[in-house]
């Protein structure tokens, strides 16, 4: 994973969990929708794209960071940059078009302007190792023996957000308070290693 932020100008380090800024924020919930598998084709842009903006909110609300609200125009960007990243099977902040051009042709107006990416498995692999029960019908077990199941909306923006919080540039940028917009995409590439790899965008606007 990488992350860039244009226009740099962030005053300060917002760790997230800090004191009890969280107190008031409301556990995270998804509907139905989210928890579908994403398919492999026809991905809905929009239900990722909030089912991301609502695991943002959530620890940007626990760090006591204001909500992001959602901007279309992002969200194409993003969708369009994340297909790329799938059809060439690398993360990249430049590739197709620079980062800064694409920001401009959302029609998002900003200031200062960040990118979180991500590239994640179709199935949602714990850390550790994991067994092949039938690769041709894309059937993998636990250790103890659980099927893994393919990534829901829901659970592949919360492992995503997870990774960005675990990096201090993807957490500076999902946590800074001037950054106020927000739109993702997602690309899958069905050719990679393990039945499949999405590849994740994440704008920002303030």
């Amino acid at each position: 994973m990488a992350n860039r932020v244009l226009i740099l100008s962030i005053c300060g380090f917002f760790a997230a969990f800090a004191g009890n800024a969280g107190a008031e924020c409301q556990p995270l919930s998804h509907g139905a929708a989210f928890m579908k598998a994403i398919p492999q084709k026809d991905i809905d842009q929009n239900l990722f794209a909030e089912a991301l903006r609502k695991e943002a909110n959530f620890v940007r609300c626990r760090g006591g960071v204001g909500e992001l609200d959602t901007a279309s125009g992002l969200i194409g960007a993003a969708a369009a940059h994340a297909g790329w990243m799938a059809t060439h099977r690398k993360l990249s902040h430049d590739g197709g078009q620079r980062f800064k051009a694409r920001m401009r042709a959302s029609g998002v107006k900003f200031k200062l302007a960040a990118e979180n990416i991500a590239s994640y498995e179709r199935y949602a692999f714990a850390a550790g190792s994991f067994k092949i029960s039938n690769m041709a019908s894309c059937r993998f077990t636990s250790e103890d023996g659980a099927v893994v199941a393919a990534h829901s909306y829901a659970s592949l923006a919360q492992r995503v957000v997870e990774g960005w919080m675990a990096s201090s540039g993807h957490r500076r940028n999902l946590m800074n308070r001037r950054l106020k917009l927000s739109g993702a995409g997602i690309g899958f590439d069905a050719s990679a290693d393990f039945c499949g790899r999405y590849y994740i965008s994440q704008s920002y606007a303030g």
